[in-house]
């Protein structure tokens, strides 16, 4: 299937890059419990059912403890399900093992050291980005064609790293290591993108201009998302559907017209009337 050709926002020696086909995702009861059959049982995945179709942004929300995060690692293959059907783009990938899952599913996380080599070169890392999924050979192959379009990812992120790909990652900040670990993520146009609290480890200016980045690339490319936050501002402003999280199930699924006039004090009150109870001490009441 040949790619359709998506001309990114200007900026001086970019290129054009290509959309990749957006692919839908579908979680039929899945169940996960860790510590099984001991007296240190928990169940972090409760008959959770989710339909998400291609190029939708939803953002996950939920107190701590509710299964946000074990949800993104069963999708991804981390952790295999109990019970349970995972589907991309039709096809079953519930057995499919992590490494393959791979090569259809970017995943950026909290902390910005976990998706990159810090002793490689920025150019060495997205070189092995723009590889993933193929045999691997002993060179990092980071030849002119490549070398285009690292150059031109780059220049997305608009923090001067066009013209630092030679410089080691661990010589970055943390906001740079963190934009280079998205441009990783999402350089081979994945069929779903997982953000695992993305933001969460960065000062607020840093933060915005991550999101904004992913907002970006996420929109130009059509890729389907799922974005993990606590922060209830943050997932109200960014995606076009909210799912709410609580004690392992899906309890609230809000669509695009009812997220656009919902405010945090609203989106708290409909978690109480759903749950029975309220979030008091809860970090997923910061907005800011």
């Amino acid at each position: 299937m040949s790619a359709e050709a998506t001309t990114l926002p200007s900026h001086d020696s970019c290129v054009a890059v290509s959309r990749g086909p957006a692919v839908g995702l579908e979680c039929r009861d899945i169940h996960k419990t860790f510590f099984a059959r001991t007296a240190f049982a928990i169940q972090a995945l409760s008959g959770v059912n989710l339909s998400v179709k291609p190029g939708d942004f939803i953002s996950i929300i939920g107190s701590n403890g509710a299964g946000k995060s074990t949800l993104l690692n069963v999708i991804a293959g981390t952790f295999p399900v109990d019970r349970g059907t995972v589907l991309l783009g039709g096809e079953d990938i519930t057995h499919v093992p992590e490494y393959r899952r791979a090569r259809d599913i970017g995943r950026v996380f909290q902390d910005p050291r976990a998706g990159t080599a810090p002793s490689l070169t920025i150019e060495e890392n997205l070189s092995m980005a723009l590889r993933r999924g193929r045999r691997r050979g002993l060179s990092l192959g980071v030849n002119a064609s490549r070398r285009q379009i690292i150059r031109a990812e780059l220049c997305l992120v608009e923090m001067g790293l066009e013209d630092r790909a030679k410089t080691q990652v661990s010589k970055l900040s943390g906001g740079q290591r963190q934009a280079l670990s998205l441009l990783m993520a999402t350089i081979t146009k994945p069929s779903l993108l997982l953000l695992d609290e993305h933001t969460a480890a960065l000062d607020p200016k840093v933060a915005a201009t991550i999101m904004g980045l992913t907002d970006m690339i996420v929109t130009e490319r059509g890729l389907t998302t799922l974005m993990v936050t606590h922060n209830m501002e943050l997932a109200l402003q960014h995606g076009n559907r909210l799912i709410m999280m609580h004690a392992g199930r899906i309890i609230l699924d809000v669509g695009p017209e009812e997220k656009h006039e919902l405010t945090v004090p609203g989106l708290v009150q409909k978690f109480h009337e759903v749950a029975g109870k309220a979030f008091v001490t809860d970090r997923v009441l910061l907005a800011d």
